[in-house]
């Protein structure tokens, strides 16, 4: 059976990410929103002199670390393709 595909929206710091996406990975992506936003609110906190683009930075190395360093044995390929393809969608928004 074909997956259908699904259009969402995902608020990332308060910013509105329009995604289209397979259905049966909604769950994920809204997870993994859930996760950078977390994150960013660490970051925030921790760095307040800096720049948005630094708390990112960091925010997304931590996750990527915590995946690959749990992802030993696991499918850690598509962890990453998958931060990647968020990490890109932020860098995006940011040049606007």
């Amino acid at each position: 059976m074909e997956d259908r595909v699904l259009g969402i929206n995902l608020i990332i710091d308060g910013i509105s990410y329009p995604l289209t996406i397979k259905a049966s990975e909604e769950p994920y992506y809204r997870q993994a929103a859930r996760l950078v936003n977390n994150k960013l609110s660490l970051y925030k906190e921790i760095f307040t002199e800096e720049d948005c683009v630094k708390i990112m930075t960091m925010a997304a190395l931590d996750i990527a670390f915590n995946s690959i360093k749990g992802g030993e044995g696991n499918n850690s390929a598509e962890v990453i393709r998958k931060i990647s393809e968020l990490t890109r969608l932020i860098d995006n928004t940011l040049k606007k």
